[in-house]
């Protein structure tokens, strides 16, 4: 059977362990609180969840389904009471997405798809965290390391507000991740134009953003609903002992909150960004398409003025040209003066040839060229 990391908490506080499913519920004196980590993402990926592990946390039948499984987030919860309003026990249920780019790289993403089932019982308090990747592990000793501050394992939330302070950290290194790419895009603004892979980096850099302001967003509304469920748990017990813990928790999760909305707004500002700098780079294309089409303008104009010229001159040399084909021809002959007989000019009675082949030769070039003017028109 397959070995799980578990977080405990003991007197000399917080400890990693490898244990066995099996060996996690047949303690004797189990601990009061502890992390049960796995690493694969077995809630998503239509791998079964281990029988104990269901049973313990009182999964619900209804979350396997491909709904919850392919959700990009979700909260429920799950108490009950004794006849005397004393709590019996507390479930909460909660999956999140954080994408992570490597800014270096930027095709290069991972996706941590985390899903968290708690389990609480008077004098003890389970987590179960199902996608927990070594980051996410790592990430989750320090805030306990850091931040844990005796939270007594009467209180249902007391392992949520380190585990949260994790999940911050790596929204904060999905939200810079895209932040640095695109201050790396804006630097490189200096270039006069960008190609077709300058553009697929901009959409790919801004399909990244949207996807942290996506996960961003279902963060800051599961931790809203989480910190309303606190207030009405505070407010069904009838042990006042309870509520002062419930209610540094709270004010604990409200900062977190804060912390979210403001790397939410981070977010935003880096999406708007991206489409400033797509929106420049088309309008930069279209000025050099505007120039090229100015450029090509001139060069038609100054064309244009040189077939003018040339006409002007063909037109000016046309008629002296005719002229002198007719009278080049044997149709006409000059008889200069001998003796007595004066000079003159006579002309063949046979000049009507010329007409007549030059006329209908005449005619058939210009119905040529109708025809094919009208072609090229349809």
């Amino acid at each position: 059977m397959q070995s799980l990391t578990v977080l405990q908490f003991s007197s000399t506080g917080w400890t990693q362990d490898a244990k066995r499913v099996d060996q996690l519920f047949g303690e004797p004196d189990p601990p009061s609180l502890r992390y049960i980590l796995i690493e694969e993402d077995i809630f998503s990926s239509c791998n079964q969840v281990a029988p104990e592990l269901s049973q313990y946390f009182q999964i619900p039948d209804y979350m396997l389904s491909d709904v919850y499984q392919h959700s990009n987030g979700f909260l429920s919860f799950g108490e009950s009471f004794d006849k005397d309003s004393h709590m019996q026990s507390h479930n909460t249920r909660f999956r999140l997405l954080i994408k992570i780019v490597n800014e270096h790289m930027g095709s290069s993403y991972t996706w941590h798809e985390m899903t968290f089932f708690s389990h609480w019982k008077p004098g003890q308090c389970a987590m179960l965290c199902i996608g927990a990747s070594s980051l996410f592990q790592y990430l989750l000793r320090d805030s306990l390391s850091r931040m844990w501050t005796e939270t007594p394992p009467s209180e249902p939330y007391s392992l949520h507000v380190p585990l949260i302070e994790a999940i911050i950290s790596m929204q904060n290194s999905s939200v810079w991740a895209v932040r640095n790419i695109v201050r790396s895009i804006e630097k490189d603004r200096s270039r006069s134009t960008r190609g077709f892979h300058d553009f697929i980096s901009l959409h790919e850099a801004s399909r990244h953003a949207i996807h942290s302001f996506e996960t961003l967003s279902v963060s800051i509304e599961m931790l809203g609903a989480m910190q309303q469920q606190i207030l009405d748990l505070s407010n069904k017990l009838k042990d006042g002992g309870l509520n002062d813990a419930s209610c540094q928790i709270r004010i604990h999760i409200e900062s977190q909150i804060r912390m979210l909305r403001n790397l939410l707004l981070r977010s935003q500002s880096n999406k708007e960004r991206l489409q400033n700098e797509i929106a420049l780079g088309y309008n930069m294309i279209a000025q050099r398409d505007s120039q090229v089409m100015r450029d090509l303008g001139e060069a038609a104009r100054l064309d244009s003025s040189a077939v003018r010229t040339i006409a002007l001159v063909t037109m000016a040399f046309l008629p002296p040209t005719f002229i002198s084909a007719i009278f080049s021809m044997s149709f006409f002959n000059y008889t200069p003066a001998q003796d007595a007989e004066a000079r003159g000019w006579s002309v063949s009675n046979k000049f009507w040839i010329y007409w007549a082949f030059a006329i209908p030769l005449t005619c058939l070039t210009m119905a040529i060229w109708v025809w094919r003017q009208k072609l090229i028109v349809n």
